[in-house]
C-alpha cells in the first residue's frame, strides 16, 4: 500500500510529539510505502525520516481557508494523492478540513467537542458558552465530513465520540510518555530547583484555560491558613505573568520555570515528590504516564476522563474546589504508605497504555484493515 501520513496541520501541543514518535518508526513497516506530509514545525522529524528507504517526505503547511473549509479541497494535497498513487490517508490529528478522495482515517483529540458536561464550561459566562458551543458544532461538522474512520487516545472519549458520529467506526489507540524517559543518555540536568525542605508538587503543562492552573493560588492560601507548619511548593513550567496577578502573597510557594526543553523533564520529575494535574478537560495528557514511568504519585481532578486514564493509580479531588485540592495534597504528603501504593499502582496502570511501538502497530493495522474492508465492500457491489 501507499499510505499518506498527514501532519501538515499540526502546529503545537502533544500532536507534534505523537507525529514525531509515530513517523520515526515507519521504517519498520517496509511492506508499505509512505508519503509523509509534515508542517515546518516538524522539520527535525523530516531530517530523521527522510533517509528511510520506504518514506518520501514533503514539507507543507496546510492553510486554513474558507475554500477548504466548505469544499474540502486542497490542491496541493489532492495533487500529492494523485501523483503518488496514494491508497489511504492517515491524519495524525484532525480535523484536516481537507477531504481526501481515498480512505481517510483521522485522529481525534478535541475534548471540548465531546465533554460538554465538563466543569470547564460551567465557569464560563453565557456569551462564552454560546461561542464555545458554536465552535464545537463547527468542529464536529468538520470531523464528520472529512474522515471515514477515527481513533482517539482514551476509550472513554471513543465511547463519547461513537455516540456523536452516528455509527462511524472509532478505535482507541492511546498515547504514551515520550521516548526520552527511556533514554537517560539524552537527559540534561541544567535546571536545579532551589534547596527545599518540604513537599514539591510538579506539573509540566502550558497555561491553557482548561488546565485550570489558577486554582493553585487559592489552594496555596488554603494550605497556609489551615496547615501553617506544612512546607510545600508548586513547580510550574509557565511564566509568572501567566498566573499571578496582584497576588504576591502566594509567590513564596510557587516556582515558575517558564517553558522547559524536553530533555530537562526527567530531571524535574526526579526533583519532585508529587505530580499533579488540575485539568478540567482532556482526551489525553502525557503527565499521567510520565509520572507513572518516573515513579511519582499523582493527584488529579475527579472527572471521568482522568479516571479512565489513571484508574486507581491517582488520588482524586473535586475539580473546582481549592479546599479539596489542598486536603488531597496534605493527605498524600503525610502518608508514605499511600504514596508508595499509588506509585505501585501506577506501574501496573502504565501497562494499559500503548507503547510507542504498539501505537504504531495499531495505527498501521487499522489502515490495513479498513483499506481491505473498503475494497471488499466495493468489490461485492459489482459482483
Amino acid at each position: 500500500m501507499r499510505i499518506l501520513i498527514n501532519a501538515s496541520n499540526l502546529k503545537k501541543g502533544g500532536g507534534l510529539q505523537v507525529a514525531d514518535s509515530f513517523c520515526c518508526l515507519l521504517n519498520q513497516y517496509d511492506r508499505h510505502r509512505f508519503v509523509v506530509v509534515l508542517s515546518h514545525y516538524l522539520a527535525t522529524t523530516a531530517k530523521q525520516i527522510e533517509k528511510y528507504s520506504n518514506v518520501k517526505v514533503i514539507m507543507y503547511d496546510m492553510p486554513k481557508n474558507i475554500r477548504t473549509f466548505f469544499t474540502g479541497r486542497d490542491m496541493q494535497m489532492d495533487s500529492i494523492v494523485e501523483k503518488e498513487g496514494v491508497d489511504a490517508v492517515l491524519t495524525i490529528f484532525g480535523p484536516s478540513l481537507w477531504i481526501p478522495k481515498v480512505l481517510h482515517i483521522s485522529g481525534f483529540a478535541r475534548a471540548h467537542c465531546v465533554l460538554k458536561d465538563s466543569p470547564y464550561f460551567t465557569r464560563m459566562r453565557w456569551n462564552e458558552r454560546l461561542m464555545s458551543g458554536f465552535n464545537r458544532e463547527l468542529l464536529l461538522w468538520a470531523f464528520k465530513r472529512c474522515a471515514n474512520v477515527y481513533f482517539t487516545e482514551n476509550e472513554y472519549i471513543s465511547t463519547k465520540l461513537r455516540s456523536i458520529l452516528n455509527g462511524k467506526t472509532v478505535y482507541t489507540v492511546t498515547n504514551y510518555y515520550n521516548q526520552i524517559l527511556d533514554d537517560s543518555a539524552r537527559w540534561t540536568d541544567e535546571i536545579n530547583l532551589p534547596q527545599f525542605n518540604g513537599i514539591t508538587l510538579l506539573t509540566i503543562s502550558a497555561n491553557y484555560p482548561h488546565k485550570n492552573l489558577p486554582i493553585i493560588i487559592p489552594t496555596v492560601h488554603y494550605l497556609k491558613e489551615k496547615y501553617p507548619d506544612f512546607s510545600f511548593r508548586f513547580v510550574l513550567t509557565i511564566d509568572k505573568e501567566n498566573l499571578v496577578s496582584g497576588d504576591d502573597s502566594a509567590l513564596s510557594n510557587i516556582v515558575f520555570l517558564g517553558t522547559v526543553p524536553l530533555t530537562e523533564c526527567p530531571h524535574l520529575y526526579e526533583q519532585s515528590d508529587i505530580v499533579f494535574s488540575s485539568s478540567l478537560l482532556e482526551c489525553f495528557t502525557a503527565v499521567y504516564p510520565e509520572a507513572m514511568r518516573m515513579g511519582k504519585p499523582i493527584i488529579t481532578t475527579d472527572l471521568n476522563f482522568s479516571r479512565s486514564l489513571c484508574g486507581d493509580a491517582a488520588l482524586y479531588y473535586d475539580a473546582l474546589s481549592s479546599a479539596a485540592f489542598g486536603e488531597a495534597i496534605y493527605k498524600l504528603a503525610n502518608d508514605d504508605l499511600l504514596r508508595n501504593e499509588l506509585v505501585e499502582k501506577g506501574k501496573k496502570q502504565l501497562t494499559n497504555y500503548d507503547t510507542y511501538e504498539a501505537r504504531a502497530d495499531k495505527l498501521i493495522s487499522i489502515v490495513e484493515k479498513e483499506y481491505m474492508q473498503r475494497n471488499n465492500n466495493l468489490n461485492s457491489r459489482y459482483k
